[in-house]
């Protein structure tokens, strides 16, 4: 009997695999290093103010006021946020629109089985209303706290220490005068 030992045609490749392997360590260490890039790199302008929640806010709505205004709406507060330049602020800024959006088109369901359906069912009606208006709750009390966190987190990036450097020219002698600085918000 005589045994057919081909050569096997993978093993040339076979040492590949470990290079393959560190290669995709780096690169989930590569990854890993990109999704700190939200940590600030520049600092936070200066003329962002903070944002205030009215007494007696509630999770179905707030009153938010930026320098000492009222905004007419939650929507009102995508500028300051937008140049805090924060994930996390943005991420929960877009929750809150996203369950926003969930709420009004929850609210359509019963207009929809109205139009939709020839013979009605009352109770069937009456059971999309009601749980309808206890989606859109729930979807609101959902958004609202996701706006509450986004702009705690704003509130908090503000109250970090600035600390700046400033070079200048002095006029008599010629020479540059350097200066550090440091500033506390709240």
């Amino acid at each position: 009997m005589q045994l057919n030992l081909k050569k096997n045609p993978l093993k040339p490749y076979l040492k590949l695999v470990p290079i393959l392997l560190l290669w995709g360590n780096l690169s989930h260490a590569q990854r890993q290093r990109d999704d700190t890039s939200h940590y600030r790199t520049g600092p936070i302008p200066a003329h962002l103010m903070p944002i205030e929640r009215a007494a007696g806010s509630s999770s179905l709505g707030s009153t938010y006021f930026y320098g000492g205004k009222r905004l007419s709406s939650p929507y009102s507060l995508e500028v300051p946020f937008y140049e805090i330049g924060d994930p996390t602020v943005s991420h929960h800024f877009a929750v809150f629109r996203s369950m926003t959006t969930l709420t009004r088109l929850t609210a359509l369901l019963p207009l929809g089985y109205i139009l939709l359906k020839q013979n009605q069912n009352k109770g069937t009606y009456w059971t999309f209303y009601g749980g309808s208006i206890v989606a859109s709750l729930a979807f609101t009390i959902i958004g609202n706290s996701q706006i509450n966190k986004a702009v705690t987190r704003y509130n908090e990036l503000l109250r970090q220490p600035r600390v700046g450097l400033s070079v200048a020219p002095v006029l008599l002698t010629g020479r540059v005068a350097v200066g550090a600085g440091m500033t506390w918000q709240f």
